[in-house]
């Protein structure tokens, strides 16, 4: 019972808001979207935000991760992390962002006004204050 209780309190210690650890922190990477001010207008209430991250190689998606944002507002500071494995480690140490609005309910599908934001390189995990910016259409 009391080994019960304590795996009980570990785990409510490790998923309460706001207590994340130095290496969970390094297993993630931060930053704000913005949106070009001339595409601004592109974007409707019903826009969900999507956060795509994934490892290249050889013209692969790797590891690919999506996270659904349903409702956003601009700047918005977003974290993107990885899958991790059984003993909390990461696949890769650095993936590509592309963060998109979708307009249609379909991440893999591409409407007329959705934008996106990509990152031209991979990106290192833990990195902060990554600035990314809506400026193009999805094609």
């Amino acid at each position: 019972m009391k080994h019960w209780l304590l795996i009980s309190i570990g785990l409510a210690l490790a998923l309460a808001p706001g207590a994340g650890s130095a290496e969970g922190e390094m297993q993630a990477i931060r930053g704000t979207l913005t949106v070009a001010p001339d595409l601004a207008h592109h974007i409707g209430p019903d826009d969900r935000l999507i956060i795509k991250l994934y490892h290249p190689k050889d013209g692969i998606e790797l590891d690919a991760k999506y996270q659904i944002v349903p409702s956003f507002s601009l700047p918005f500071a977003f974290l993107a992390a990885p899958s991790i494995d059984m003993n909390a480690r990461t696949k890769y140490d650095a993936y590509v962002l592309e963060l998109f609005t979708d307009k249609n309910d379909d991440v893999l599908a591409t409407a007329p006004g959705e934008l996106i934001a990509r990152t031209p390189a991979p990106v290192p995990l833990g990195t902060t204050d990554l600035q990314l910016e809506l400026n193009a259409t999805r094609e």
